[in-house]
């Protein structure tokens, strides 16, 4: 029997190549060919694109099915509701969900202007990007990375923003191309917001999340426990459906911010579902009083902090 030896790293570095738009190791290089990428090209439009957008922040999950999507739709429509222009960018290409969530109507789809492709205002004040608005419903296409790296540097460099204060991005889960194509050709991001749900998986997969942010020099705003306690509609009491607490613990592990939970409910799902955000919906609700903590940090964090 042959002798079996520990598996100590996989290799997939090939040494540098050039191609800092595919480069797994982009946050890591400090080498000059790096700089010279930044200040030409593609990124050079991006950033002139994106010049009179004010604050720019990425919401992150890490894994799926966490309630990143509903995060970032009830943060813009939060954000919109306080007289802030937003704009909400749809990093999800495979699945596009936010213009459902936020009741944009099937048939609706982004126009090009005398500026590049204007985002469809929804009625909650919010304006969308998302390919759910230039592919038809029942249209599907097989999405490999140059594809997704060409889509982000098209909705980023030909979508008109204008005078936009808040760009939301909702990033797709894990830490591939998607995360890490926005979060290398998005400019002067303002800071990230990290979801998770109340179980141990869900917590060693948000951790990349906050790694990867550290990597990229993002500051991260804090950290949301979505799901989380609820209160027994029968009796009144405390409940924790999953468990409790995780994210909390995670984000003091990390030395991030803990920002607030959002307990699981009937109302954010079904909101979701009827195109109305529960910011709105249900304005008085602990759900809403959840998201209005999240909104606070981050508002603070652009407009007290960042001291512009």
């Amino acid at each position: 029997m042959g002798v079996e030896t520990e598996l100590k790293e996989l290799n997939v570095t090939e040494g540098c190549n050039k191609k800092c738009e595919d480069c797994e190791k982009y946050f890591e290089c400090d080498l000059s060919v790096k700089e010279i990428f930044k200040q030409k090209g593609i990124l050079s439009l991006i950033r002139e694109n994106l010049k009179n957008v004010k604050y720019k922040i990425v919401v992150l999950g890490g894994k799926g099915g966490v309630g990143k999507s509903m995060l970032a739709v009830n943060l813009a429509a939060a954000l919109a509701k306080r007289g802030k222009k937003v704009a909400l960018l749809d990093q999800v290409y495979d699945c596009p969900a936010v213009p459902m969530m936020l009741g944009v109507s099937g048939d609706a789809r982004l126009m090009i202007g005398e500026k590049g492709l204007i985002p469809y205002e929804s009625k909650w004040g919010v304006r969308v990007i998302s390919t759910g608005l230039i592919l038809d419903q029942d249209e599907v296409i097989i999405w490999f990375h140059e594809m997704k790296r060409n889509a982000t540097e098209e909705l980023l460099a030909a979508v008109d923003y204008g005078d936009t204060e808040y760009l939301i991005a909702d990033i797709p889960a894990g830490t591939s191309s998607e995360t890490v194509n926005i979060l290398k050709y998005m400019p002067d991001i303002a800071g990230g917001v990290v979801i998770t749900v109340p179980s141990q998986i869900s917590q060693n997969v948000a951790r990349k999340c906050i790694y990867i942010l550290k990597s990229a020099r993002i500051p991260i705003i804090g950290v949301v426990e979505n799901m989380s306690d609820t209160n027994c509609p029968e009796c009144g009491e405390p409940a924790s459906i999953i468990s409790s607490g995780a994210g909390e613990r995670m984000a003091r592990e990390e030395e991030v911010s803990f920002l607030v939970k959002v307990p699981v409910s009937i109302k954010v799902s079904t909101s979701l579902d009827d195109g109305e955000p529960f910011v709105i919906k249900y304005p008085g609700s602990e759900e809403a009083k959840a998201m209005d903590a999240v909104v606070n940090a981050v508002v603070k964090h652009c407009e007290t902090i960042k001291g512009n």
